[in-house]
């Protein structure tokens, strides 16, 4: 026992330091739901469950469930694979992606309060991709990256032993690089290469309601922002380079969430949530370079809303085990026109299995989930015609230790 012990403090403490050492965290898609083992294990039905510290990013309303301080640390690795079927080897995107997340809670010693607080650290939003540079999608896209790294002061105030509510402010910074060859007929293609850093301030607030032990419901709200993208754009070709400050402003959705937990029995916890993310509001978007021979160089998108539907189920074998089950259905944001290998979208369906061991004091928490896409052909013209296939693997670990 004492071993197993100073295993899950370690773990925690490594997953910790990754936070430090690692220079760069990429995701697949904008949008990165999986921020904890256990909820992620219960295809991410947690918002009326929301019991460990990363409701900081579940719903902020559950951190009144914890007492005394809690710190909850977690590792994700995905291993995406997306082709456009037939196409040669330089036409498959599998660049795999570490993302990290660290949350702590605290009452500050006053169990009996109604307040608590919380600090998170996650990367809720990322992009990772990654072709041949001489492959049929190089004036599409070489290699492209963003990562929107979120760091989460959060309060929440139990009001009776009924009603919970908390909020959070979001701090954003993100990291952007994208590369795209540049058709230079007669001579060799140039290349085109921006990146840029950025900042924003956005909220996110959560509603628990204990109906009864047996019947809870959970509601969260993140809001919108937009991040302007500042830095260096600089266009390569055989006759010279020229490198000029600029810019790029990306919108993010607001999304609204909303689950329901049902305990039949004490061991057994079942829940289904539904969310909505308010992706039309990204159009496009605009390098600015002023003076540049590239400045207003667009990227289309034209995103439309989106929905995820999530089902999860949650068995307490003893005191120590606990197993987990879930799924996804998640509806496609990118229409066929804009559609882009940055982020070959496609319905989706995600499957995930889990389990975990606690004590009053450590837990780890362990998952695998499978990602299976919907074929999708595209038609718009572009490199990118034709049937997309895809799929993506990821382990998630997360450790936590309570004082």
């Amino acid at each position: 026992m004492k071993k197993l012990r100073q295993l899950i403090v370690g773990a925690t403490v490594f997953v910790a330091v990754g936070l430090l050492v690692v220079p760069r965290v990429f995701a697949l898609g904008f949008d990165n739901p999986d921020q904890d083992a256990r909820a992620t294990a219960q295809g991410e039905a947690f918002v009326a469950q929301a019991d460990d510290a990363s409701a900081i990013y579940y719903n902020p309303a559950g951190l009144t469930q914890l007492s005394g301080t809690e710190i909850t640390g977690g590792m994700e690795l995905q291993f995406p694979d997306s082709r456009l079927k037939g196409a040669g080897s330089g036409e498959e995107m599998n660049t795999m992606s570490y993302i990290p997340q660290l949350f702590a809670s605290t009452d500050f010693g006053m169990k009996q309060s109604p307040w608590r607080f919380g600090l998170g650290f996650m990367v809720p939003f990322g992009n990772a991709a990654d072709y041949d540079r001489n492959g049929s999608f190089r004036y599409l896209v070489t290699d492209a990256s963003l990562a929107v790294y979120d760091i989460q002061p959060t309060v929440a105030y139990k009001v009776n032993d009924h009603l919970s509510l908390g909020a959070g402010l979001n701090i954003y910074l993100a990291d952007s690089i994208l590369n795209r060859n540049v058709p230079f007929t007669p001579f060799p293609d140039g290349n085109l290469h921006f990146g840029g850093k950025g900042d924003a301030v956005g909220a996110t607030a959560g509603l628990l309601w204990k109906i009864t032990p047996q019947h809870t419901i959970g509601l969260l709200y993140r809001s919108p922002f937009d991040i302007n993208l500042k830095g260096n754009a600089t266009l390569s070709t055989p006759l010279g380079n020229q490198t000029v400050s600029s810019s790029a402003a990306i919108s993010f959705p607001q999304s609204v969430k909303a689950g329901y937990a049902f305990r039949p029995i004490k061991q057994l916890k079942l829940e289904a949530d539904v969310e909505w993310i308010n992706w039309d509001t990204l159009n496009s978007l605009v390098l600015r370079a002023p003076g540049a021979a590239f400045n207003g160089t667009a990227i289309p998108f034209n995103w439309k809303d989106s929905w995820y539907y999530e089902f999860g189920a949650q068995y307490e074998i003893d005191d120590h085990w606990t197993v987990r089950g879930g799924y996804i259905y998640s509806v496609n944001t990118v229409p066929s026109s804009t559609f882009s290998p940055s982020v070959p979208d496609s319905n989706r369906h995600v499957f995930s299995v889990g389990g975990g061991y606690s004590t009053t004091r450590y837990s780890v928490d362990l998952v695998y989930q499978y990602s299976l896409s919907v074929d999708r052909t595209v038609s718009n013209g572009s490199a990118a015609d034709g049937t997309w296939q895809s799929n993506c693997q990821e382990i998630m670990i997360t450790s936590s230790v309570k004082f």
